[in-house]
């Protein structure tokens, strides 16, 4: 993916590739959401006093995070490698319209996938959205001009930090909030 040469901050769209079949809950999600904001995971040690309390226990931290987000990108070897109890407890951690935004596996779907992916169907963001790579501080006036032009369609769009700035993630939330998207 390649960065807009406008802006630092914001790359360029990319479609979501399907991997599953959704649930009905996450669709009822989608009519009330069509914009969702977050990051790459939400372990990130620098978020420690900053975001999460310090007296938070890790395993809470998931919840904690929907509090203020509504959308995690995980890489395949994040969400693959779990245990199905974990991600399991991931969907029970989370209330809608919490999406998980699953990046596919490169090498197509392997054994276990498939039973993964039936446990987190109630959260897995929809296929055929959009996502919306940020980095840096983003350029809020070009990220608007970009919403509005994606506004006609159907599809949710996903705005994910891939470097977990917290200050740029609440931004691009205001953003949303004034543009009512």
């Amino acid at each position: 993916m390649e960065k807009s040469t406008n802006n630092p901050g914001l790359l360029h769209t990319s479609p979501h590739e399907p991997i599953a079949d959704r649930s009905a809950a996450c669709d009822r999600a989608e009519a009330r959401e069509r914009s969702y904001v977050g990051s790459v995971g939400w372990e990130h040690p620098q978020w420690q006093g900053c975001f999460y309390p310090d007296e938070l226990p890790p395993e809470w931290r998931l919840t904690f995070y929907n509090t203020a987000f509504t959308c995690v990108y995980l890489g395949y070897e994040e969400w693959s490698k779990r245990d199905l109890q974990t991600l399991s407890g991931w969907v029970e951690d989370t209330l809608e319209p919490f999406c998980f935004v699953l990046e596919r596996n490169p090498d197509g779907p392997s054994e276990g996938d498939q039973a993964r992916l039936d446990v987190l169907a109630p959260r897995i963001g929809s296929p055929g959205g959009r996502i919306i790579w940020l980095e840096g501080k983003p350029d809020l006036k070009m990220l608007a001009g970009e919403l509005q032009r994606l506004a006609g369609s159907a599809a949710p769009i996903y705005l994910i930090s891939r470097d977990q700035r917290l200050e740029a993630m609440n931004q691009v939330k205001t953003l949303l909030e004034i543009m009512g998207v």
